[in-house]
């Protein structure tokens, strides 16, 4: 089976996506210097707070870089078939993940008081809980399969 135009243009941003987040996470500390200096009038200047800000911003690039890894391995089962178990296993590995974020998020809200980034925690929890009804889905049309294969 061919690949959908779409599927190829989709993994082809998700990787310029991963590229850029990699090169973004590990340049980071070197560039957040820059960033305080554009964004003068953020609480960003207080060190207590830079102290927090690059740890957390670095360990939240590990789990976004690792969804979108999932993301270009499930693309890339397409031509061959995309109802497969190592599909349902990542869709319920990136529910996982966002769960985390989410989490970190609140735990963040402790420490920094911020509407924005506890909507992005609710967001991260709606998201989580798309990705492991997509795994249900998935996983159902996985057994379907089977069963039909074996009627035929």
């Amino acid at each position: 089976m061919k690949e959908p135009l779409f599927s190829r243009i989709l993994k082809y941003v998700l990787y310029g996506v991963f590229v850029v987040g990699l090169v973004g996470a590990v340049t980071f500390p070197f560039t957040i210097d820059l960033f305080f200096r554009l964004f003068r009038n953020a609480p960003s200047l207080v060190p207590e707070y830079r102290a927090f800000v690059m740890p957390y911003l670095m360990a939240m690039a590990v789990p976004f870089l690792w969804v979108i890894l999932e993301m270009i391995w499930m693309l890339n089962s397409i031509p061959t078939g995309p109802f497969v178990m190592r599909n349902v296993k990542a869709l319920y590995r990136i529910g996982i993940i966002f769960f985390a974020v989410a989490l970190a998020a609140v735990v963040w809200c402790i420490f920094f008081p911020s509407v924005i980034v506890l909507g992005g925690g609710f967001f991260m929890i709606g998201s989580g809980l798309f990705s492991f009804t997509l795994a249900a889905l998935i996983r159902q049309a996985i057994v379907f399969r089977e069963e039909n294969d074996l009627t035929i």
